[in-house]
């Protein structure tokens, strides 16, 4: 059976070899059929198809001919080196950058948590728990009694931003 004439048969629609699908088919393979990308059964139905038509044999010596002056042609020497990028440098940098972001992510994360824990009130001023000239540790700090109602009262009540509003405690 060609693929550009099928077989003669109720379920397969009869198609034309020379009409322009099966031409369009016989052309897009001459590229690979001179490239010897066509497998045996391929090429023997393009070698059909081109002894039947006499445009597509046109087109396959035009191409052929192409192709072989190409081939033939002296490689061109150039004025500069190319330098393809190595797959595992490509690689290592992809994993840096990764890496990169990921370090940046945690130290926002554990940065806001500090404050937190040490009782900034996020307008950049300590909370009055801890004592000056001393750094209070987290344990005392979660232990101290009022730690909960400030946490809740900086939750319910809206922060005025930066221009002088107060949180209240």
């Amino acid at each position: 059976m060609s693929n550009y004439l099928p077989e003669d048969s109720s379920e397969l629609p009869m198609i034309d070899s020379f009409s322009p699908r099966g031409c369009d088919r016989a052309r897009a393979q001459v590229s690979a059929l001179l490239d010897g990308e066509l497998s045996e059964l391929e090429e023997a139905d393009l070698r059909q198809h081109l002894d039947g038509c006499p445009a597509c044999r046109t087109y396959h010596a035009g191409a052929e001919s192409i192709s072989g002056s190409l081939r033939a042609a002296p490689l061109e020497e150039l004025d500069f080196p190319i330098a393809v990028p190595n797959r595992h440098y490509v690689a290592t940098r992809w994993i840096q950058a990764a890496s990169a972001a990921a370090m940046v992510l945690v130290a926002i994360g554990l940065g806001s948590s500090q404050g937190i824990l040490a009782g900034h009130d996020g307008l950049g001023s300590a909370s009055s728990s801890s004592s000056p000239g001393r750094a209070s540790s987290s344990a005392t700090y979660l232990q101290s009694p009022d730690y909960e109602r400030r946490l809740l009262n900086s939750l319910r009540t809206p922060h005025r931003g930066r221009t002088g509003g107060a949180v209240a405690q």
